[in-house]
């Protein structure tokens, strides 16, 4: 392989081409870091821990299966939905800062979301639902 040109401090290869070109310079192994940027091997970042949100989304259920939860709950008077919800906020929770300033877990599993509905009352409930 050859590239055009080599940052020396991140090592990161700049027109990686497999032809040599006049100018370019000759490399060895090289690797695609998670962002696609290409590196000398060994030198690739890697990809940053997702954060809890990111984990929060890629395990909640698709919108429609939400809505039909909360009807069905609606229908049935059960609370599968909130019990769905709050598995995964538990799961994955919210970090609150600690007196030092630094991120922590935190270790009950609710966050103001979670409260918030289960603190719920008949009142609070939108005309629209029929209750």
């Amino acid at each position: 392989m050859f590239c055009e040109h080599i940052d020396e401090t991140t090592k990161q290869v700049f027109g990686l081409t497999s032809k040599a070109f006049a100018g370019y310079v000759q490399v060895g192994e090289v690797e695609q870091a998670y962002n696609g940027i290409w590196y000398l091997k060994g030198h690739a970042p890697q990809a940053p821990e997702p954060t809890y949100i990111e984990l929060r989304q890629a395990a909640y259920p698709p919108v429609g299966d939400q809505l039909d939860m909360i009807y069905w709950d609606q229908v049935n008077g059960t609370d599968i939905w909130r019990q769905t919800i709050a598995a995964i906020k538990a799961e994955y929770p919210k970090p609150v800062e600690n007196q030092t300033g630094e991120a922590a877990a935190a270790n009950d599993g609710t966050d103001e979301t979670v409260s918030s509905v289960t603190d719920a009352s008949e009142q609070d409930i939108p005309s629209w639902t029929g209750a």
